[in-house]
């Protein structure tokens, strides 16, 4: 490059880097000043208050009020101009990565575009560094030169691209300059992904390519679905689409309070938690079904986690009695069990049900024909369980002038009588609500709805379930249904089952309002069961949805092939749409070879060519020899460089054991379901807590037939070799995983 460009690039940094200085230096006299001045509010409002409650000044009290309307306008300009010399603080660090010289169709004018986190505007209001979100800043990373263009608010601008160049910026010295074009497998990137991952995932906007781009900006999909092989930067692309919608939708008030996430565990929400403050922007709300399910169980259950009913999956073997459960599983993942559990909703609103009169000494106080029009139109629209509550507030309501008659007829019959003329009043009060306790106990029973016993009745009915099942009953229902109520009765359900008791629960009694979330981002999609999704629309009938997910990355052994059809069956969007992300940038492309032949049909995934060495096997005859070995080799990645080391079991129970074995030799650290942080080092974790993590080093112990023998277990596999972002390492006690009879040996070191 001519070095008369690097001299100009460097003046223009050294500018802009003065008037981000300035700026910042009055942004923060700002604070400064805001924080000085809700301070003087708080001291007043503490010294008129005291004056109000001691001396009960009406005057003060109104001075309370305005002094609290003040601070409450400080606080919002305090939260605001502090939001934005964190931007500036941002900016100071790093002012930019990347500049477009775009020249609109019909102009002369070429506009030069530098792209950062944040937009910056000098002080009379120029623009200098345009948001990456802003969309002309969308050519920068869709466009190479020639012919591009932008939509915005004036329609679509098109033009043509004269020059990209990319930056690596440390405050206002420049580093790196290059101009690049459509490889994506650049310098820049490569020297990025070469890095070590950090102890948080980390934005990716100076690196985001083409494809990712189209997810993040897709806004005219009520719901879109990302296929995304392992290292495709699904979460990432997740995070940074939350990042754009907060900035497209600015204008109409949307915040990161609009906006939620369903991770896979409490651990991942952990890791992703600095993205979007990195972005400038605060975190989104953040669940999992694991808490909505807590929430909405209600109390006197125990019952399974999703953890915990993948360690029984994983640790069950095949015996006897053990089956029906593995039956149920595998059934109650299933979709036909989703339109079940409808069905039987339907059957309890539309056949159920049975009304009558209400009738008190031979005379009908309320004929049955006014109990159905209550149920089939005046409250229809509530769901089963309110609308039976409603009805009987109604009943309660129209027996009021029979039982105000009758305690009448009491009061005037008591009157006459020596016994109780004292007390006639309070007698005809007793007498009557004798008399009336059948009515009572005839509407409770009409109309008593228990939605427990619902889900009981459900499978206590084999008859019942097979009629609603129809075509599609399970081979096992009658072991499925008898095991389901064992678990019922004893309140302690598992996991497949508490799900769907809340799916029911929500169908029959309804929700919780969710109408503030505009925006609904589920992250590990593949994991969920269509109860799951039917959950989601139970939720969010109408908000905008993001899933993203790997069929090929399904932990459940149990749980059928996911469709996206399946999805769009349950949610029923107004339009859809699935991208699909074909190119892994995690792992080496050494990596990517040998994780590829694990699949039976891998070879669609590509893969950026970062080489380094090729995914090493330990195998060993005893266990002691083998975790002797282990030690050796996590010291001697260490000593590599190697700063985050995640040690990948099949099953909670493995790790334990591993830790307990290896603990006193290394520094290492366990991770359970139960944790809620994640930090970098060695860890020992399974391999159903590794989706969506990424280490430095990846080692996969028990890479053999016992751990991973069956073919249900190849995605599971997958899925733990796939965590390794510069080296895998597997390590296998006597008989070699089946798995590497489909993967030659020329892929991978055989120690």
């Amino acid at each position: 490059m001519d070095p008369s460009q690097w001299d100009r690039e460097a003046e223009h940094l050294a500018q802009v880097y003065q008037k981000i200085r300035r700026e910042l230096s009055r942004r923060s006299s700002e604070v400064q000043s805001y924080r000085a001045s809700i301070l003087k509010t708080r001291q007043s409002i503490w010294e008129e208050g005291d004056h109000t409650w001691n001396y009960g000044d009406t005057d003060a009290a109104v001075e309370v009020k305005q002094s609290m309307d003040v601070l409450k306008q400080e606080n919002q300009r305090f939260r605001i101009a502090r939001n934005q010399l964190n931007k500036l603080e941002r900016l100071k660090k790093s002012p930019y990565f990347g500049r477009i010289d775009f020249m609109e169709n019909g102009t002369a004018d070429t506009e030069q575009v530098y792209i950062g986190i944040t937009s910056f505007f000098d002080e009379r209001g120029n623009i200098l560094i345009y948001d990456w979100r802003a969309p002309i800043s969308g050519i920068f990373y869709d466009y190479e030169l020639g012919p591009a263009s932008y939509r915005c608010m004036d329609g679509v601008i098109d033009g043509r691209v004269n020059l990209k160049r990319q930056y690596r910026i440390t405050e206002d010295r420049l580093d790196y300059m290059l101009d690049t074009g459509i490889k994506i497998d650049d310098e820049l990137l490569q020297e990025i992904l070469s890095k070590n991952t950090d102890e948080k995932m980390r934005n990716i906007v100076t690196t985001i390519q083409k494809e990712q781009n189209r997810v993040i900006r897709d806004e005219g999909h009520q719901l879109l679905m990302v296929q995304g092989v392992a290292g495709s930067g699904k979460t990432s692309i997740a995070l940074h689409r939350i990042a754009w919608l907060l900035y497209q939708y600015r204008d109409e008030n949307m915040t990161s309070g609009n906006i939620l996430i369903f991770s896979p565990n409490t651990v991942f929400n952990d890791y992703i938690s600095n993205v979007l403050p990195e972005l400038g922007e605060e975190n989104m709300q953040q669940t999992t079904f694991d808490e909505y399910i807590a929430k909405m169980a209600g109390k006197g259950l125990t019952y399974e986690t999703s953890s915990e009913q993948m360690e029984y999956i994983l640790t069950a073997g095949q015996r006897k009695d053990q089956l029906p459960r593995m039956w149920g599983i595998a059934y109650k993942s299933s979709v036909d069990f989703y339109h079940l559990l409808n069905d039987y909703a339907r059957y309890l609103e539309f056949q159920a049900m049975r009304f009558h009169d209400i009738v008190f000494r031979g005379e009908t106080l309320v004929p049955v024909e006014e109990i159905r029009q209550l149920y089939e139109q005046d409250y229809a629209p509530l769901p089963l369980a309110k609308r039976l509550q409603k009805i009987k507030n109604r009943l309660y309501y129209r027996i009021r002038p029979a039982w105000h008659r009758r305690r009448t007829e009491l009061w005037d019959e008591l009157l006459d009588s020596p016994e109780y003329r004292n007390n006639a009043k309070a007698y005809s009060r007793l007498f009557v609500y004798r008399e009336f306790k059948e009515v009572r106990r005839d509407i409770e029973d009409m109309l008593q709805f228990d939605g427990y016993q619902a889900f009981m009745e459900l499978f206590s009915n084999t008859d019942l379930f097979v009629s609603l099942a129809g075509e599609h009953l399970p081979e096992h229902y009658r072991e499925i249904c008898a095991d389901t109520v064992a678990r019922f009765s004893r309140r302690i359900p598992g996991y497949e089952d508490i799900a769907a008791f809340v799916y029911l629960k929500g169908v029959l009694e309804g929700v919780p309002d969710m109408s503030q979330i505009r925006h609904v981002v589920v992250d590990e999609a593949q994991d969920d069961t269509p109860i799951q999704y039917g959950i989601l629309k139970q939720l969010f009938p109408e908000t905008k949805m993001t899933l993203l997910g790997d069929f090929n990355q399904v932990i459940n052994p149990l749980k059928g092939a996911f469709r996206y059809q399946t999805v769009t069956e349950v949610i029923k969007p107004h339009s859809q749409m699935v991208l699909k992300l074909i190119k892994g940038y995690r792992s080496t492309a050494d990596i990517v070879n040998f994780t590829r032949l694990v699949l039976k049909d891998g070879q669609q995934i590509e893969s950026i060519q970062r080489h380094g060495e090729k995914p090493r096997l330990y195998q060993a005859g005893d266990e002691g020899e083998l975790t002797d070995r282990l030690v050796k080799d996590i010291r001697d990645l260490a000593d590599e460089g190697m700063e985050s080391i995640g040690i990948i079991c099949k099953t909670a129970e493995k790790s334990r054991r591993l830790h307990e074995a290896i603990k006193k030799k290394l520094h290492v650290s366990l991770l359970t379901r139960d944790d809620v942080n994640f930090s970098k080092g060695i860890v020992i974790l399974p391999v159903y807590l590794a989706k969506g993590l990424e280490f430095d080093a990846a080692v996969v112990y028990g890479a053999d037939a016992e751990n991973y023998g069956l073919e249900r277990d190849r995605k599971l596999f997958y899925t733990a070799c796939t965590r390794a972002l510069h080296r895998l390492h597997l390590f296998a006690e006597g008989e070699l995983s089946p798995f590497f009879r489909d993967i030659p040996q020329e892929y991978y070191e055989r120690l």
